[in-house]
């Protein structure tokens, strides 16, 4: 193979190919995070990750696809350029498809969250052993969100059993005191969280999800521009092996 040019191409696929790979880890962490997210905001009973789950089969397939596509530009054959492209083509679609999908179940996705959330949230409320559980998964998301409720401290008190907000709606305070004093403190002063949590959640979950929307779209220049530099390559060397055989 002579010439710069041809020779620049097979490289540049191979450096493209290599950020096929990274894109391909990225789009399964992101799908993965994007999962974790729903699955812990809802305690994991929640249906609906089945577009993350399709997205890390994908990832998967990228980066298979990529390894695929190195070894094609490296042996300079036109036939597995031809199957790499077409490869990335497919992947295009499938990409597509998913996040027409995505779109489409996600405000069912978020219904049947803060359903969930709302039960959850009743629960929490209650003074059983059986469900501390619930109370465990809300200390955590108001400590962690710093928010109170599902819509603001008064949901504590709203319906029966009548409750306090926990020490886990309060700001944390560097003191020695125990935890019970200082929520009676936060309590007195009234400075517990203000905000609710359904509206923090959902903002982080939607947060989560354009981070997978961001992927995918930076993703599919990238296979576009792969598709062109192997079939550009392609066709360069099946010219090539013709100018060679007339020669």
């Amino acid at each position: 193979m002579e010439g710069c040019g041809m020779s620049c191409i097979k490289y540049l696929l191979v450096v493209f190919n290599g950020l096929f790979m990274i894109f391909g880890i990225v789009i399964i962490a992101t799908a993965c995070v994007d999962m974790g997210i729903i699955k812990g905001f809802a305690g994991g009973e929640v249906s609906g990750h089945e577009t993350d789950a399709v997205l890390i089969a994908v990832g998967v397939l990228i980066i298979l696809v990529a390894a695929f596509g190195c070894f094609g530009a490296w042996r300079e054959s036109p036939k597995l350029l031809y199957i790499f492209a077409g490869c990335l083509i497919i992947i295009i679609l499938l990409e597509l498809s998913v996040g027409i999908a995505a779109a489409a179940l996600r405000p069912q996705i978020e219904v049947g969250l803060k359903q969930q959330l709302r039960s959850s949230f009743i629960k929490n409320k209650s003074t059983r052993e059986e469900d501390s559980h619930y109370r465990d998964f809300w200390d955590k998301i108001q400590s962690n969100l710093e928010c109170c409720g599902i819509s603001g401290p008064d949901n504590y008190g709203s319906t029966e059993p009548r409750l306090n907000p926990p020490y886990s709606c309060c700001p944390r305070e560097a003191t020695e005191d125990s935890d019970e004093v200082k929520r009676s403190n936060c309590l007195t002063h009234n400075t517990m969280y203000k905000e609710g949590c359904e509206d923090k959640i959902l903002m982080t979950i939607h947060s989560a999800g354009l981070s997978v929307i961001v992927c995918g779209i930076l993703f599919c220049f990238l296979e576009v521009a792969g598709i062109v530099l192997a079939l550009w390559l392609a066709h360069s060397i099946k010219t090539q092996g013709k100018s060679r055989d007339t020669a």
